[in-house]
Formats: C-alpha cells, sequence, structure tokens
C-alpha cells in the first residue's frame, strides 16, 4: 500500500540561527585567510624610495651606526660622487651594506636605480665580466650553503649579498638579506639610526 512521504516543516527562526551562524563562520574564516595571506606583505611604512632635503655623505653613516670599511672608485659609476662598503650592527649580526651616493635625490633615483636593481635579488648580476660596474663585484657575493649546514657544502656556492635596496635622498643603499624584505628592513634600521642621530643634535 502506497503510503505519503511526510516533510518535515522546517522552523524559520532556527533556519535563520543556522544562516547567521553560518554566515559568521565564512566570514571569520574569509578573514582569517586574508590576513594569513597579506601577512607577507611589507609594512605600509617601509618604503624603498624616500625623498629627503639634507645632502647625505659617509660621515653621516659613520655617526650613526654604519662601519665603513672599503671606498669605492666612482669613475665609472654615472653620475655617482661617492661610494662606500661596510655594516651595522643588527640583533641578527653584523649586515653588510653598499651606499652610493649622488649629487641629489633626483639623480640618485634616475642613474642609481638602474645599477641597484641589476646587483640586487635573486637574478643579480654579480660576475666581474658580466656587471656593467665592477668594483667592489666581491662585496656583492656571499658564499650560499645550499640549505645544508654541512660547512663542505658552501665551497664555491656563491649568490648575491643584497636581495634588495632603498634610496634615501641622494643615497642608494644596498643592504645584505636573503630576502627583499629582509633587505629593506636592514637599510632601514640605518635610515632610523642616521634620523635620530639628527634628531639628537637638532639637524
Amino acid at each position: 500500500m502506497f503510503r505519503p512521504v511526510r516533510i518535515a516543516k522546517v522552523n524559520p527562526i532556527l533556519s535563520r540561527t543556522h544562516k547567521l551562524v553560518i554566515a559568521s563562520l565564512s566570514a571569520l574564516i574569509f578573514s582569517a585567510v586574508f590576513a594569513a595571506c597579506g601577512s607577507s606583505e611589507p609594512p605600509a611604512s617601509i618604503e624603498r624610495v624616500i625623498d629627503h632635503e639634507r645632502i647625505f655623505m659617509i660621515d653621516d653613516l659613520r655617526i650613526s651606526s654604519m662601519k665603513a670599511s672599503k671606498h669605492y672608485d666612482v669613475t665609472d659609476l654615472p653620475n655617482a660622487v661617492d661610494a662606500w662598503y661596510g655594516f651595522i650592527q643588527t640583533d641578527k649580526g653584523p649586515m653588510d651594506i653598499e651606499a652610493r651616493f649622488y649629487a641629489s635625490h633626483a639623480d640618485a633615483v634616475s642613474f642609481g636605480t638602474a645599477l641597484a636593481e641589476e646587483v640586487s635579488g635573486d637574478d643579480a648580476i654579480i660576475d666581474e665580466d658580466l656587471t656593467t660596474w665592477p668594483e667592489g663585484y666581491k662585496d656583492r657575493q656571499r658564499m650560499r650553503s645550499g640549505g645544508t649546514a654541512d660547512l663542505s657544502a658552501w665551497s664555491g656556492q656563491r649568490g648575491p649579498n643584497y636581495a634588495d635596496f632603498v634610496i634615501y635622498g641622494n643615497m642608494v643603499l644596498l643592504c645584505q638579506g636573503d630576502e627583499p624584505l629582509d633587505s629593506i628592513r636592514v637599510c632601514h634600521e640605518l635610515i632610523t639610526a642616521l634620523n635620530d642621530r639628527f634628531t639628537a643634535i637638532g639637524g
């Protein structure tokens, strides 16, 4: 004998409650995923090109926190007026910095950007015979372990020392790091120390 199938009535209040719960959970999940995806982006306050009215020299970096150890000949570095190699102390130890000086911020951007991009990042051109400005090319190289702690694996494996750079005023600062954000943060440590120094002396 055929029996009619009973269709259960859905409580409209319960249904609305379920929808609200599902919507809330979806919003939380979306927010968590968005935050996780956005966590790799550099903070908005960390900039790569910053104008500044002051014309900086190597002595300004020396009285801040940079230990300048090597002077470069800039005869073949287009429109540059000076260049130095050194390091600063960070919470991760000493970090290398190459500072290139120009007559103005405009010159640093116009003449310094392309050459800084050439020697920084994973695709950096750091071989003496290939790079545009070979002065100090060895300082732009760093031994790489290839992902192993075995010291023997370090032999002959060289990679770029600078993952990125910052243009601050009339300076182009190439800073040590494995990732671009690491390098930018090192550059900003020096910039912060520089600004703190001038603030302290009322400059």
